[in-house]
């Protein structure tokens, strides 16, 4: 009776074992396919110091650089504190 858990025991694992290897070679195939996978330059918000994606939708360009945001708030502040009114 023993043997027969022990025997069912080591199917069991070796079907666990054998499709979790699958799964894991299937995503590193599907990464290493993907050429949509990049690298994202990270900018450094000029009020608040955090750090932000390069693609972020809060940034300005003036005096042809452009500075970026991590909100609404601290690109509002940046163009207070930076033009003349």
């Amino acid at each position: 009776m023993i043997m027969k858990i022990f025997v069912l025991v080591a199917i069991l694992a070796g079907i666990y074992f054998f499709f979790k290897i699958k799964d894991k070679k299937q995503d590193e195939q599907k990464y290493a396919d993907n050429e949509e996978v990049k690298a994202v330059e990270m900018k450094q918000d000029a009020v608040c110091g955090s750090y932000v994606e390069e693609t972020t939708k809060y940034k300005v360009r003036l005096h042809d650089k452009i500075y970026y945001f991590c909100s609404e708030e601290c690109k509002n502040q940046f163009i207070d504190e930076n033009t003349n009114h």
